[in-house]
C-alpha cells in the first residue's frame, strides 16, 4: 500500500471493497481541488489588499475628518472591526466543516465573502447618505469577518487531506501562496488603476472597481467547491472530556494561536500597510508606493510552494520554519532603518524582498506543521478557531497598531519593534510543536 493510500480514510465502493480517494485521484483532479480550496482565501486577501491600498481614499469617502491621518486611522479601525467576528465564524463554521464536511462549509464561506465585497463596492458615501455609509461598511466587514473565520480551517484541512503524504507540505503551502497571489492581483490592479485613471477619478469611483471585480471570483469558487469529492465526516466531531488526548489538542491549539501571531503581523505590515507607510512616512509617490506591495506579493507567491516542497523533501517542517523566523527577527531592524534613512523605491523594494524571503521560509512549512498536529475529525474546528483568534487579535489590528505607535512615539521605526516582539513569541510557540513531516496523519 502506498503512503498516499495509508494517509486517507477508505471509501466504500458498490461491491463492498475499499479504495482510497487520494490514490485514485489524478494529478489534474488534485490540482483542481487545491485551486478550489484556496480560491476563497484568494478572494479574502484580494479584498484585504485593495482595502489597504485604498484606505486613504475610503477614509475620505466614508470617515471624513479634519486630520487626514485620523481619517485613515478610522478606515483601518473599520478594517480591524471585521476581525471581531472571526473567532465566532471560526468556531461556528469550523465545527460545521468537521460535522457536515469541508465542501458545504467552503461553499458557504465564499458566498458570504462575496456579498460583503459587493456591499463595499456599491456603498454610497458619507456625503450621500451620512452616517448610514460608515455603518454599511462596518456591516459588510462584519459579514466578511464571520465567513473568513471559518474559511481557513476548512480550506487548510482540505489541502492537507487530498493527495499523498509526500506532498502535504507543498499542498498546504498554497494556502499562504494564494495570499501572495491575491495580494499580487490586488496590488497589481490598484497600481494599474493608479496609472490609468486620474486622481479625481480614483477618488470618485475608481476605487470601487477592485471590490466589484472581486465578487466575480465567487461564482467560480462556488462551482469548483460544489464538485469537491470527499467522504462523509465521521460521527465524532468533538473532543470529549474523557478523550486522553484532549489536553494535547488544547495545548496545540494555544501554540497555533501564538505561532500564527508573529507571522500574521508581518503579513499585514509588509504586504498591506507598507504602501500607506511609504506614502505617509517615507514621502514616496502613491503610484510608486504600490509597487512595494507588488514585490512583496510576488515573493510570497513564488517562494511559499518552494519552501513547502523543500520541507516535504527534508521530511521535516520545523528546521525551515524556525530558521526563517530567526532570520526575520535579525533583519527587521536593519531593513526598516535603511528604509527610513534612505527613502527611495529601490531601497524599499530591496529591503522588502529580503524580509519576504525570510517570512515565507518561516511560514510556508508551518501551514502543514500546525494542522498536522490535529486529528482529521477535529482539524478544521481547531485550526479555524485558533487562526481566527490569532489573526483577529494580532493581524487585523497590525496596521492600526503600527500607525498608532508611530503617532504616539514619533518614531518611524516603531513598526519594526512591534513585529520583532510578535515574531519572537511565534518562534517560541512553533518550537514546541511535535515534528510531523514524516508522520502518518491521525485520522
Amino acid at each position: 500500500m502506498s503512503i498516499a493510500s495509508q494517509t486517507q480514510s477508505p471509501s466504500f465502493a458498490a461491491d463492498g471493497t475499499t479504495s482510497s480517494p487520494a490514490s485514485q485521484m489524478s494529478a489534474a483532479q488534485q490540482r483542481k481541488i487545491v485551486f478550489a480550496a484556496v480560491i476563497g482565501n484568494l478572494l479574502e486577501f484580494f479584498d484585504f489588499t485593495v482595502y489597504s491600498y485604498f484606505a486613504l481614499t475610503i477614509g475620505k469617502q466614508f470617515f471624513p475628518a479634519d486630520d487626514p491621518i485620523t481619517s485613515s486611522l478610522l478606515a483601518f479601525a473599520v478594517f480591524a472591526v471585521g476581525f471581531v467576528m472571526r473567532p465566532l465564524g471560526g468556531i461556528v463554521l469550523g465545527r460545521y466543516a468537521d460535522r457536515a464536511g469541508r465542501k458545504p462549509a467552503l461553499t458557504l464561506t465564499i458566498l458570504l465573502m462575496a456579498v460583503g465585497s459587493a456591499a463595499i463596492g456599491l456603498a454610497p458615501t458619507y456625503a450621500q447618505i451620512g452616517l448610514a455609509a460608515p455603518l454599511l461598511i462596518v456591516s459588510a466587514r462584519l459579514l466578511q469577518g464571520f465567513a473568513q473565520g471559518g474559511e481557513f480551517g476548512a480550506a487548510t484541512a482540505t489541502l492537507l487531506e487530498v493527495g499523498g503524504a509526500k506532498s502535504r507540505g507543498f499542498r498546504a503551502s498554497w494556502q499562504l501562496a494564494s495570499q501572495g497571489a491575491a495580494a499580487l492581483l490586488g496590488s497589481g490592479l490598484a497600481a494599474s488603476l493608479g496609472f490609468l485613471l486620474s486622481d479625481d477619478t480614483m477618488h470618485s469611483w475608481g476605487w470601487r472597481i477592485p471590490f466589484l471585480l472581486g465578487t466575480l471570483i465567487a461564482p467560480v469558487g462556488i462551482y469548483l467547491r460544489r464538485h469537491i469529492q470527499e467522504e462523509p465526516p465521521k460521527a465524532k466531531a468533538v473532543a470529549g472530556r474523557d478523550d486522553p488526548k484532549r489536553g494535547v489538542y488544547v495545548r496545540n491549539w494555544f501554540l497555533t494561536i501564538f505561532s500564527i501571531a508573529g507571522m500574521s503581523v508581518s503579513t499585514y505590515v509588509m504586504m498591506y500597510y507598507m504602501p500607506t507607510y511609504c506614502i505617509q512616512y517615507l514621502g514616496l509617490p502613491p503610484k510608486m508606493s504600490m509597487l512595494a506591495g507588488v514585490a512583496a506579493s510576488t515573493i510570497s507567491l513564488v517562494m511559499c510552494p518552494i519552501y513547502g516542497a523543500w520541507s516535504d523533501k527534508m521530511g521535516k517542517r520545523k528546521p525551515l520554519t524556525m530558521a526563517g523566523r530567526v532570520a526575520l527577527i535579525v533583519l527587521l531592524y536593519p531593513a526598516f532603518w535603511i528604509m527610513t534613512h534612505y527613502p527611495s523605491l529601490p531601497v524599499v523594494l530591496a529591503a522588502l524582498i529580503v524580509l519576504m524571503f525570510c517570512y515565507t521560509m518561516g511560514s510556508a512549512p508551518a501551514y502543514a506543521l500546525m494542522p498536522e498536529n490535529f486529528p482529521k475529525h477535529l482539524r478544521a474546528g481547531y485550526m479555524s478557531s485558533a487562526y481566527a483568534i490569532s489573526v483577529s487579535v494580532f493581524g487585523g489590528t497590525a496596521q492600526l497598531v503600527a500607525g498608532w505607535l508611530i503617532r504616539v512615539t514619533g518614531n518611524k521605526m516603531a513598526p519594526a519593534w512591534y513585529m520583532i516582539v510578535c515574531v519572537v513569541v511565534s518562534l517560541i510557540a512553533v518550537s514546541m510543536f511535535e515534528e510531523t513531516g514524516n508522520k502518518v496523519l491521525d485520522e
